[in-house]
């Protein structure tokens, strides 16, 4: 079946459009850490039987207490922040209409869309009041744009739902998480933890709109693999405070090799930077003539998102790519 969409990551498309060998190319295009977290699998943990309740349970504590939310909300792990986005239309069936603060992450959009809700796409952060249902990626992906946790509270006064995307935000940056009843904040595991193929991500809240959750989603959202994983990432706070400090380091890096480019930085995260280029195709078939992968954007033919590389190698490839520019 033929996508209107694509997203980052989609290294078919680069094989498809430049052929080589998918272990060849260099994917740049996510904001996926490129440095995973160093994961081994307990030797007794069990494939073959269902994930327990209590070991679900225990995850979804430690993710709330990792990522710092207020006491008195619930957090529930799903197969991944996507999965979340999949069920929270039938969460909000009684509503119809959407703001989303645009241009942003395209599967709300999508997502939404499919359940018939009415969307309307707004670009100035204030247009998001007076909302059935408010959207917000923060830091948004892919304007680096992020609002203030104050500015977020006041906007929930205003708007009778609000959902708050926060795959892209540090954790020990965070204050605690305050949420309001009418607020959903959703987080990603995978993309700062670099583990993204093991699907896991939690969705945090009021108990009344989790619990409502819980049931949409079923049970077993989430694998004995991911949860024997997750359970360790989230609690080594030394490799967590380590990695954050060197994408920190390595997002500074990023922006200095690119000091010597003509391209006007849109904003970044730790996980990623946005430039306006002349031409986005072109940018996008230059690297990946060197079998580097970026992600352009369908609604700009200026933008360029490019991912933080990892390892010594990585960064002196994209060094002498962007050297011949």
């Amino acid at each position: 079946m033929k996508r209107d969409y694509f997203h980052g990551g989609d290294l078919d498309i680069a094989l498809a459009k430049y052929g080589g060998n998918l272990k060849d190319w260099l994917d740049l295009s996510t904001g996926i850490n490129r440095i995973s977290y160093p994961w081994k699998l307990k030797s007794d943990i069990s494939l073959q039987n269902l994930p327990r309740k209590k070991t679900i349970e225990n995850l979804s504590l430690a993710a709330s207490k990792t990522l710092k939310m207020d006491k008195g909300t619930l957090t529930l792990s799903v197969g991944g922040a996507q999965s979340a986005i999949q069920f929270l239309p039938l969460l909000f069936k009684d509503n119809n209409s959407v703001k989303i603060l645009s241009p942003t992450y395209n599967e709300y959009e999508n997502c939404f869309r499919n359940f018939g809700f009415n969307i309307e796409k707004v670009y100035n952060f204030s247009d998001l009041n007076e909302s059935q249902i408010a959207i917000i990626v923060n830091p948004n992906n892919p304007t680096g744009k992020l609002y203030t946790d104050q500015e977020l509270e006041t906007l929930s006064k205003n708007v009778e739902f609000l959902i708050i995307d926060q795959s892209f935000h540090s954790i020990s940056s965070r204050k605690v998480q305050r949420l309001k009843k009418n607020m959903i904040r959703i987080n990603s595991f995978g993309k700062f933890f670099g583990l993204a193929g093991i699907r896991l991500g939690f969705v945090s809240g009021p108990a009344k709109l989790i619990k409502s959750l819980e049931k949409l989603v079923g049970p077993w959202q989430v694998s004995n693999f991911a949860l024997d994983i997750g359970l360790k990432a989230l609690t080594d706070t030394k490799w967590i405070l380590t990695t954050e400090k060197t994408l920190m380091q390595s997002s500074q890096k990023l922006k200095d090799l690119f000091a010597s480019v003509n391209w006007n930085l849109i904003g970044n995260t730790f996980l990623f930077h946005t430039y306006s280029t002349e031409n986005a195709k072109k940018v996008e078939e230059y690297f990946a003539m060197e079998q580097i992968w970026v992600r352009t954007f369908d609604y700009s033919d200026k933008w360029v998102r490019i991912g933080i590389p990892g390892t010594e190698e990585e960064w002196e490839r994209l060094k002498i790519v962007i050297g011949k520019l």
